[in-house]
């Protein structure tokens, strides 16, 4: 509940100053990353919804990429995901590492880590719900801003 409340918080705080209502929303935070996807690009397959989404790291470690963007497949009938592919970078916006492509494997999703939340979120929503933020730059500089404020 608590966690619920700081995410509506927190993404009503990323909010601030951003374009009118786009596509991207802040839906899962950690305590090292905050998540948000872009719901416009969900596409609904039976159980498997697959979705871009951004990660932002808090607080990362010297060298290491600040935000990725990632095109995950969720099983929304298991407690599982994969990853498509991802793309890293650092705050600025410049590339921080190859691209990783995945191999199809699916991954399983513990309950109550940061994905089984993206789950939950992304397995109840419809296609065309919109967010806030016109691209996962902006997000991950307000998310970036706002985590570190705390």
């Amino acid at each position: 509940m608590l966690k619920s409340t700081f995410v509506g918080a927190a993404a009503l705080m990323l909010t601030a100053g951003a374009a009118a209502a786009d596509e991207w929303e802040a839906i899962a935070i950690s305590d090292s990353a905050v998540m948000a996807v872009d719901w416009s690009s969900m596409r609904i397959n039976g159980s498997v919804r697959q979705i871009n989404t951004a990660l932002v790291a808090v607080r990362p470690e010297p060298g290491q990429f600040d935000w990725a963007t990632s095109l995950i497949d969720i099983d929304c009938s298991q407690m599982r995901y994969k990853t498509v592919r991802s793309s890293f970078f650092y705050i600025d916006g410049s590339s921080a590492s190859d691209d990783f492509v995945g191999d199809g494997s699916w991954t399983a999703i513990n309950p109550g880590a940061l994905m089984d939340d993206v789950r939950g979120q992304v397995c109840a929503a419809s296609t065309g719900k919109q967010g806030y933020f016109d691209d996962p730059l902006t997000f991950a500089v307000n998310a970036r801003r706002v985590m570190q404020d705390q």
